[in-house]
């Protein structure tokens, strides 16, 4: 959702010089020529291959999206496109405005959300905006929405909707197309299936306030041109609604969800746990031109009175639309707090929405007064339903949350456990999202006001929605707002679902690891899998920083650095940077050599202990689930801290990085 008026931001500054910088950076920045050679190691077999004859679930890397200032970044949405399997696009609202103020932009993503390229828009720049979202057509055509605050003919200011086409993925964009304006809460979905309005783009909203209505806008023509709003839902001016996430079926058939509140001054107020908010869900045959009666999905119950948990207050669909066993299922997740804590409950239904599955809680195995917020959910092409989440289970005063998921191989009957995603809990309160950014606006007639809101008062929850989405080869990536700088920037991870073929292999259905041995050619060598060596991969890797953090009172740094397989071949564990000196002892005088000794940085935290030459880090850690850095791949961030004696003259620091190379 948008904030009632565009504020401003105060941004931080970093405290350390712009010498102090470019010395931080030439820190970790000489690897490669000046690196000792490495002794020669002995072979290392290569492990036998791990059976799987359960479905688990495997967790890649924590990456940074957003690379564009201490800042804070609400409210995130992901698509997945349909054409290119590595092709990925992300919204969010951050302040990036001139003054300070709020804005939508897009991350796009052609390497599988390794590396991502941000836009801005004109009309975001100038006006501010919100509720970004994101989708792609069979086509492969990226389509971005948003609201912005824009005046009307007479002057009065507006929530203009406008969508853009990109055509590559989301790097570059149309000119805007105005939809019109007293619009809120847009929500796309895009018809993939093969019917008879295969590529019509969908968009639900909000609007006709006080009386509440769900429309729906559609484009036929791959969002070149738009009909609508369509009125699917109407509170009647005595009830309010709001859309939610719509779905198509495999046929063609649009569902378009909305949740139902009370907004009568002597109706609404809460009365602790019995808060009540119905979803129900409206369908269009014909390709959005009319639609059917409501039909009552679940009651959400909210505890109001609450005031110390962060909820985002809005369920979230999605259908499944590909896979043979369970065509067609439609599934729900959302926030209740029917279990006194908040917990992600699930329901589902396999007859299109006439009736719905018990309602569960995913994941009720935690601490009773931990919470669980802010859900999304999706399905891929093998019908496999996953779903993220925030938790705050690890955390001890119960205000720092962590994303997790879980996914259903069954259709919604089972849930496997879930699995901690983010590598860091994110801080909420932290001194990035806690910035106050004054706002002023027109308040009483006879008077200005105003108002201090920051990310954390207004944006507690990292926004209305988080994202979530599947590739054409099945891997989630979820998209979220992680605090764990204390500012609330975008990460994402590749997740895979892992359901073997089989599931009967490893009990009797098949061959044991040593039939199959017993079955190999015996050749010798010659026959043999090639064996693992350690070896230099300093021209293997590339070095990526995540924002450093440096405190200047006590002159610690604190480096995140990760590493990214350049090479065509895997690169297995472990992966090591270990300390070789400081400088460039073969151009420096003895005086050079002498001032860099007394100025080299101590490592604080290195996995031998050591602080300075010799001092190792280990990778190990970094990869995630995953048993190697693959061709492409990056780590997670290794956080390095070191202690300076003095910013401005810290040397560089000489390293050497191995790996385990070849093998299968």
């Amino acid at each position: 959702m948008i904030p009632t008026a565009a504020p401003a931001v105060i941004h931080s500054k970093s405290s350390i010089s712009r010498r102090a910088a470019i010395s931080l950076l030439a820190l970790l920045g000489a690897v490669g020529p000046y690196a000792a050679a490495l002794p020669a190691a002995a072979p290392t077999p290569a492990p036998p291959a791990r059976a799987a004859a359960l479905p688990r679930i495997e967790i890649g890397p924590n990456i940074l999206v957003s690379r564009d200032g201490d800042v804070p970044h609400v409210e995130a949405h992901i698509s997945a496109n349909p054409k290119r399997t590595k092709s990925l696009l992300g919204g969010v609202i951050t302040a990036i405005r001139p003054d300070g103020g709020w804005a939508c932009r897009t991350y796009a993503s052609n390497d599988g959300g390794m590396t991502w390229r941000a836009s801005e828009f004109a009309e975001q720049v100038e006006y501010g905006g919100g509720d970004p979202y994101t989708a792609f057509t069979p086509q492969g055509t990226a389509i971005f929405t948003a609201l912005d605050f824009a005046k009307d003919e007479k002057g009065r200011p507006r929530g203009f909707l406008r969508a853009w086409r990109s055509q590559d993925g989301g790097f570059k964009w149309s000119d805007a197309m105005e939809l019109g304006y007293s619009y809120d809460h847009e929500q796309i979905i895009v018809d993939q299936s093969h019917g008879k309005y295969s590529g019509r783009i969908y968009i639900g909203v909000l609007y006709g306030y006080p009386v509440y209505k769900v429309g729906v806008f559609r484009s036929e023509d791959d969002g070149r041109s738009w009909v609508g709003p369509v009125e699917a839902a109407n509170g009647g001016g005595t009830i309010g609604i709001n859309d939610v996430t719509p779905v198509v079926l495999s046929d063609g058939t649009l569902f378009v969800p909305y949740g139902d509140f009370q907004f009568m001054p002597e109706k609404r107020q809460s009365k602790g746990r019995g808060f009540h908010s119905t979803f129900w869900t409206v369908a269009s045959t014909d390709g959005g031109v009319t639609f059917g009666a409501p039909q009552r999905v679940v009651a959400q119950q909210t505890n109001f009175d609450d005031k110390e948990t962060f909820i985002s207050g809005f369920g979230k669909f999605a259908a499944d639309a590909d896979s043979t066993k369970y065509r067609d299922r439609i599934y729900f997740v959302w926030e209740d707090s029917r279990l006194g804590s908040y917990r992600i409950h699930f329901t589902y239904s396999k007859d299109r929405g006439k009736t719905w599955s018990a309602l569960r809680a995913i994941d009720d195995g935690i601490p009773k007064t931990s919470q669980q917020f802010q859900p999304a959910i999706a399905v891929n092409k093998d019908g496999v339903v996953g779903v993220t989440w925030f938790d705050t289970r690890n955390s001890k005063d119960n205000k720092h949350f962590e994303e997790y998921f879980a996914a259903s191989v069954d259709g919604g009957d089972t849930f496997l456990p879930p699995v901690l995603v983010s590598s860091a809990p994110s801080d909420p309160g932290g001194r990035g999202n806690s910035q106050i950014a004054p706002l002023m606006f027109k308040g009483e007639p006879d008077s200005i006001s105003m108002s201090f809101l920051s990310a954390a008062s207004r944006w507690g929850s990292g926004g209305d929605y988080m994202g979530l989405a599947a590739d054409r080869e099945g891997a989630f990536h979820p998209l979220w707002t992680d605090a764990r700088s204390g500012t609330f920037q975008l990460y994402t991870s590749a997740i895979r679902v892992v359901v073997p073929a089989d599931r009967t292999a490893a009990k009797g259905g098949g061959e044991d690891e040593e039939e199959a041995a017993a079955k190999k050619p015996s050749g010798g060598d010659a026959a043999a899998a090639p064996a693992r060596v350690e070896t230099r991969i300093d021209d293997k890797v590339e070095f990526i920083f995540d924002p450093t953090r440096f405190e200047p009172t006590t002159k610690q740094v604190e480096i995140p650095m990760r590493l990214k397989n350049t090479s065509g071949k895997p690169i297995y564990p472990p992966i090591r940077l270990e300390i070789l000196g400081y400088g460039f002892p073969k151009y420096e005088s003895e005086d050079d050599k002498k001032r860099n000794a007394e100025n080299a940085p101590s490592a604080l935290n290195a996995d031998n202990g050591k602080p300075k030459e010799g001092a190792v880090y280990d990778f190990k850690g970094a990869l995630g689930t995953a048993e190697a850095l693959e061709p492409g791949a990056v780590t997670n961030p290794v956080v390095m801290r070191f202690q300076l004696v003095d910013p401005t003259k810290a040397p560089g620091v000489r390293w050497k990085a191995t790996g385990m190379t070849g093998g299968q």
